[in-house]
């Protein structure tokens, strides 16, 4: 891929130190263990790391890296060909080394955006990432009609996201995390809702699959309309 992030400048490596070693585990333990058990319903060892690893294929896109917990815990084949997706250098470089595959395509990209590749694949995963996305309801959705010109006529597109409308009412936890998250920036899912993410995906793809599972939004996609 022609279109790798250059993963040794100084940007890369000041922000790949956010990502110390203890940061990550309390992320993994705290994120996606407790909040998404306690606060949001979706336990992510029964829900989402099963659909993330049933999903993946020969050659895989992972669009907005995160720390890298799901490829660590893919388990994905080295037989698998592997291209990474993030705004961040610091991201890329962390979810290469967490995925243990150094030779992981890793490119820098807005995906509000058409990705600067033409390259196809036949699966990709998106997870918890559309609620982090300063961005209206219509310009989320969009996503979904120019990721499906990077995917083969079979492939799958697979994630999750917290919804901030349509679902069950917040537990005394929930809330404190929910209005944390936006007070500080970090979410950006007011308008989030099943209905409009499920009419975008049926809109762009032939087999459709969805689910919420407390407060995420769970889907699988198959079969891009082309």
């Amino acid at each position: 891929m022609a279109v790798d992030a250059k993963l040794d400048t100084p940007a890369a490596k000041q922000n790949t130190t956010i990502y110390t070693p203890l940061r990550l585990a309390i992320y993994d333990f705290w994120v996606l263990g407790v909040v998404n058990t306690f606060a949001w319903g979706c336990k992510t060892t029964e829900y989402l790391v099963p659909l993330f690893r049933r999903s993946v294929g020969k050659n895989h896109l992972d669009v907005g890296a995160g720390t890298g917990y799901y490829l660590r815990e893919a388990r994905i084949p080295a037989s698998t060909k592997l291209t990474i997706v993030d705004n961040e250098e610091g991201a890329l470089e962390v979810a290469k080394q967490r995925s243990k595959r150094p030779d992981a395509s890793a490119v820098v990209a807005d995906i509000l955006k058409p990705l600067p590749t033409k390259e196809k694949f036949d699966s990709v995963s998106m997870y918890y990432l559309f609620h982090c996305i300063p961005a209206t309801m219509k310009e989320k959705c969009s996503v979904f009609s120019h990721i499906r010109h990077n995917m083969t006529p079979d492939g799958v597109l697979s994630g999750a996201n917290v919804l901030g409308k349509g679902i069950r009412r917040d537990n005394f936890f929930a809330a404190f995390i929910r209005r944390g998250c936006l007070n500080h920036g970090v979410f950006h899912n007011r308008e989030d809702n099943a209905y409009e993410y499920e009419h975008a995906l049926r809109e762009n793809f032939k087999q459709v699959d969805t689910w919420v599972v407390g407060s995420i939004f769970v889907f699988r996609a198959q079969g891009p309309k082309i």
